[in-house]
């Protein structure tokens, strides 16, 4: 041992840059992931917005088809055309609301994926630098540090 060199272990820097990428690994994951939630609510809410609608078009088409009816205006609707239409109408807003379910465990799915990556990864503490060990070593040299200079300022003083 030469002087002036201590006997600590060499630093693994390679371990260290690995993490940190871990961890930028994690934010743009986490990134994507919220990009995606933002826009599974945007589409959530245009097609609420677009079974709003039809719902409005259907119920309007409706009362207005009775009101015709009820005046015995001579332009009448045919009873089998508006069935016709009213199943047209229910079968769209029921393959939306299955496109929309769909689409929504599809989300989840991915979610459940990422939380599953996360979990895994903080087991293995990679992705965190400060881990209980490294917490430990940093507490024993700041302890060290301390007592080396209250034992220095009592040898000068």
């Amino acid at each position: 041992m030469g002087i002036g060199k201590g006997k600590s272990d060499k630093i693994n820097i390679d371990g260290l840059i690995e993490s940190t990428n871990n961890e930028s690994k994690i934010l743009q994951v986490e990134r994507s992931f919220t990009e995606n939630i933002a826009e599974l609510k945007q589409t959530t809410a245009v097609l609420n917005a677009a079974i709003d609608r039809m719902e409005s078009i259907v119920s309007k088409f409706n009362s207005s088809a009775q009101e015709m009816q009820m005046k015995k205006i001579d332009a009448q609707v045919h009873p089998q055309t508006l069935k016709s239409l009213n199943n047209i109408c229910m079968n769209f807003v029921v393959e939306v609301g299955r496109q929309l379910m769909a689409h929504r465990n599809k989300q989840l799915e991915l979610q459940k994926e990422h939380e599953k990556r996360i979990a895994c990864m903080l087991e293995k503490s990679k992705g965190i630098w400060l881990s209980d060990k490294w917490v430990k070593i940093l507490f024993v040299c700041f302890l060290l540090y301390n007592v080396l200079v209250i034992f220095y300022v009592h040898i000068k003083t």
